[in-house]
């Protein structure tokens, strides 16, 4: 006869305070979502509870990922780095007020990453074992909204000892201790991020098994419109202080990584040029030339690839407008409307500002 192992039921902390609805395209069927209080998680849960987000949703992301949460499945979100899967996935946590807990994986990662591992410690009574639960066993039983980045890049051995948490039983054995069983919260929330493996850049990532593709529910994230982009990165720009930056370039920016995302497509240009690159890249405007700005952002990669990235900065006069400045912008109108660049070589641009401290020639 066997023992019969160690049931953990999920914890009884915090308090729904309503419901949060989410609507999808006409025609779709609302759904709600359960929304808590912060106030009545325990001071190591309410910290992790995000208090804004700035997520926007250009393609029903939000009510594809409420209609796998609404029928008990894991949303895999499959996009390059930079297009806001994590980001996402802490929006859902931010709607329902929920602990936001991101866990990492990657080619490193261990068993004992998602079970937890024996710790020696020193006590009143000498050296003792202690068991400590990975972040991943502990959010598994509360209410909280848990994004598991990279769920391809992990090892086999790993998702293999994960794979239950993907499950109809929503549990999670943990059988490195004592054989116990850890049951899922009702409202914990799991979701998957994972980078195509078919994207030259992501070569060397090992395909999803058939045994997790068939339990997780797959979303593609690609890269925003310009429209949202735009948007999303005046905001940036107001939170940042961003007081230097031109709308002008600011325009250029976009319409350059619209250009990298077509060699991405087009040629296999190996770079992910998400919306957090463009972004890093409007930020070190403030500080450097064009060229420079890229420089930080991509430098690191092959030589003959960066020479091809700078050449996208090279093809656009980036000194042909100096105002308005990207802060005294009220909407992102300026971008739609932005004036065109010359389809022939301007020679030497004279300036069109008529401001008293011209900025042109500091670009």
């Amino acid at each position: 006869m066997t023992d019969e192992p160690i049931v953990v039921h999920p914890e009884s902390i915090g308090h729904v305070d309503g419901s949060v609805e989410i609507r999808g395209m006409e025609g779709d069927p609302p759904i709600f979502l359960p929304r808590y209080d912060p106030k009545s998680f325990p001071e190591g849960d309410r910290v992790r509870i995000p208090d804004s987000s700035g997520y926007k949703d250009a393609g029903h992301l939000i009510y594809e990922v409420a209609a796998d949460f609404d029928r008990g499945r894991v949303p895999m979100l499959w996009g390059p780095s930079g297009v806001g899967k994590t980001y996402l996935a802490r929006h859902m946590a931010y709607l329902m007020r929920l602990p936001f807990d991101r866990i990492p994986l990657g080619e490193t990662s261990e068993r004992e990453d998602v079970t937890g591992h024996y710790e020696l410690r020193q006590t009143r009574r000498g050296t003792e074992t202690f068991w400590v639960q990975s972040r991943l066993a502990r959010a598994f039983t509360r209410p909280g909204v848990v994004c598991i980045d990279e769920w391809n890049a992990a090892p086999a051995a790993v998702l293999h000892v994960a794979r239950p948490i993907l499950d109809d039983s929503h549990q999670l054995p943990i059988d490195a201790w004592d054989g116990r069983v850890l049951i899922k919260h009702d409202n914990c929330f799991l979701i998957a991020t994972g980078n195509p493996d078919w994207m030259p850049q992501y070569a060397g990532l090992m395909p999803l098994s058939e045994a997790d593709s068939d339990r997780l529910s797959h979303i593609d994230v690609t890269w925003s419109p310009d429209e949202v982009e735009a948007t999303i990165l005046m905001e940036h720009a107001t939170r940042k202080n961003l007081d230097r930056v031109t709308a002008w370039e600011a325009t250029l920016a976009i319409r350059t990584w619209v250009d990298l995302r077509a060699a991405i497509k087009d040629r296999g240009l190996p770079i992910t040029a998400g919306t957090r690159s463009l972004l890093n890249f409007v930020e070190c405007l403030q500080y450097h030339s064009p060229r420079g700005a890229m420089a930080k952002v991509y430098q690191r990669m092959d030589p003959r690839d960066f020479s091809e990235v700078q050449g996208f900065v090279d093809h656009h006069d980036w000194s042909l407008h100096c105002t308005p400045l990207l802060l005294d912008c009220k909407s992102i109108a300026w971008f739609s409307s932005a004036p065109a660049e010359p389809q022939d070589d301007p020679g030497d641009p004279a300036c069109e500002c008529d401001v008293d401290e011209c900025r042109c020639d500091d670009a």
